[in-house]
């Protein structure tokens, strides 16, 4: 039998949403009290989470309010942290630290840079999450935020803890405590109380190991910490059956594991299943161990691929921040090289006309000559009469030179274009033939595994990257990026490429393959840039692309 009881009931969640009410819409207190509830609801339903900051987002860049946006981006990424969507978690938190930075906000800042810290270690990119802790920690040690401070502690001691390193654990949870109690922050207790768990329960210390997992639950319950909750469920349940408390073991573990199904933490719910596994090992019973296993390997696998997927997705969106910076400074460039243009230019003119004028005091001078000039101004004309007859004719070889260069431009992009959405589909199909081989018999194994030979010799020709891409698009389609950015400036990276393949007029399950993401999500991505850019339901994508090009030119 459990030794506590339920957790009490929603505590302020209700009221904090009835006052929403009494704040005018389109106004700043409307997006804290909203960003609030963003914040309130990432430890019990990050799904709210997301509808909180989204809607604070858009009110706040409604009203041009800059710290209710980076406080927004701040609760969506997080938010989608919880739910293991790392891209779009790095993608807000990184718009987070860009609006703390405008109004320079160190504490949101060094908020923004703590999370983003979570998000790389969740990826196991240890040596970026530290740094972003440490930086953290240099933002909230200035400006005296005790508690931050311990939280990033906190968020160390969690890495630490994945590399074994004890000791250093051990010392840093040890601090955060301290500063907690000092200051009674509950969440922040039961938070530590639980990694303490944890470590205690690595060095196979049975009363530590209770002790803080009784204390991180009881806190836990005060703040209703639903995640904290499933999380202690299961860390209990795996000191309990080194206890040999095998059928209590057994009800903390299945009570995690259905918490965790029914919130969609797969985390928490993969470590249940390995922890009922070994308990069901522990008690003999190997038909039920075989069957927690199959379950623990299946949803290891899924996670796995989509962890991997999610790597590298986030690298190419660090690569896209790198390239946008780029981009910038060589517009910069080009700017300065235009007013340099501009002015030597408008020198020239002076000069000409300086010299036009001198010409016709000389003329006017010269009367007796009149007769000469005029045939000379005859034979200029004509000579000038087949100059522009000459550039005429150059001009329209140069046109059909142009004309024949966008032609294969075009054919170009759509083979790039073509060539993603291949590539995407062989992944797809090399996962099929591999799951084929996983259960098939030897005599199988060896025929699939020749096929996948021959399949991988004959793509190799067919691998491009997004950039090559990117490069022909902007070549066949000039100013269409610089257009939509003057119109809509809060475009971000990922935003554009959904734009640049709807002028391609891709459909949902081409531009999700090209992006790597399902259909769904690419369904998404179109409603949010819609939401963007302003669009009525009535209103087509494409059609108000192709309006810009034809305003353009």
């Amino acid at each position: 039998m459990m030794w506590y009881c339920l957790l009490p009931a929603q505590t302020n969640l209700d009221s904090l949403k009835s006052a929403l009410n009494k704040y005018p819409d389109s106004s700043t207190e409307k997006v804290d009290a909203l960003n609030y509830l963003g914040l309130e609801y990432w430890i019990v339903n990050s799904k709210e989470s997301v509808t909180y900051g989204e809607e604070a987002l858009f009110i706040s860049e409604k009203i041009n309010y800059t710290k209710g946006i980076g406080e927004a981006n701040r609760v969506i990424g997080v938010a989608n942290w919880t739910q293991g969507n790392y891209v779009d978690a790095i993608k807000y938190l990184n718009d987070s630290k860009t609006a703390f930075s405008e109004i320079e906000d160190d504490e949101g800042l060094g908020n923004a840079m703590l999370n983003l810290g979570m998000v790389y270690a969740e990826l196991n990119d240890f040596t970026k999450a530290l740094k972003l802790y440490e930086d953290a920690i240099t933002k909230f040690t200035k400006l005296g935020l005790d508690n931050r401070i311990a939280t990033a502690f906190t968020k160390m001691a969690d890495i630490f803890l994945m590399q074994n390193n004890l000791f250093d654990a051990n010392k840093y949870l040890g601090n955060a405590l301290e500063i907690h109690r000092r200051n009674n922050y509950t969440y922040g207790m039961a938070e530590v109380h639980n990694r303490l768990g944890k470590l205690f329960f690595l060095q196979d210390d049975k009363e530590q190991a209770y002790h803080h997992i009784r204390q991180s639950i009881m806190q836990g319950r005060d703040v209703n910490d639903q995640d904290g909750l499933v999380s202690n469920l299961i860390l209990y349940g795996r000191v309990l059956q080194m206890d040999e408390e095998y059928s209590a073991a057994n009800d903390h573990l299945k009570l995690g594991l259905s918490r965790a199904t029914e919130s969609k933490l797969r985390k928490y719910k993969l470590e249940a299943l390995s922890a009922l596994r070994d308990l069901k090992i522990s008690e003999e019973k190997y038909d039920s161990a075989i069957y927690y296993y199959n379950l623990y390997s299946h949803l290891k696998d899924s996670i796995f691929n989509v962890e991997k997927t999610n790597q590298i997705a986030a690298l190419a969106f660090e690569n896209e921040i790198v390239a946008k910076n780029k981009e910038v400074v060589l517009m910069q460039e080009r700017n300065r090289a235009d007013t340099i243009i501009k002015w030597g230019l408008f020198a020239g003119v002076i000069v000409l006309t300086t010299m036009s004028l001198v010409v016709i005091g000389g003329l006017r001078q010269q009367s007796k000559k009149n007769k000469e000039l005029a045939d000379r101004k005859q034979e200029l004309v004509a000579i000038n009469q087949a100059l522009a007859q000459t550039a005429l004719e150059n001009a329209k070889l140069k046109q059909q030179d142009l004309e024949v260069e966008l032609d294969h431009r075009n054919k170009e992009l759509t083979s790039y274009t073509l060539n993603f959405v291949q590539k995407n589909e062989f992944l797809n199909q090399l996962q099929e033939k591999i799951l084929i081989a996983k259960h098939g018999t030897a005599e199988e194994k060896t025929k699939v595994i020749d096929q996948l030979s021959r399949d991988i010799k004959q793509f190799n020709t067919i691998d491009n990257d997004w950039e090559d891409f990117k490069r022909h698009f902007e070549e066949v389609h000039t100013n269409f990026y610089s257009n939509l950015k003057s119109r809509h400036p809060d475009l971000s990276a990922n935003d554009l490429k959904i734009c640049a393949l709807t002028r391609l007029n891709l459909n949902t399950k081409e531009t999700a393959a090209m992006l790597g993401i399902s259909p769904e999500s690419a369904k998404t991505a179109r409603y949010r840039l819609r939401k963007k850019l302003g669009l009525s339901p009535e209103e087509e994508l494409l059609d108000y692309f192709l309006g810009i090009e034809a305003i353009s030119e």
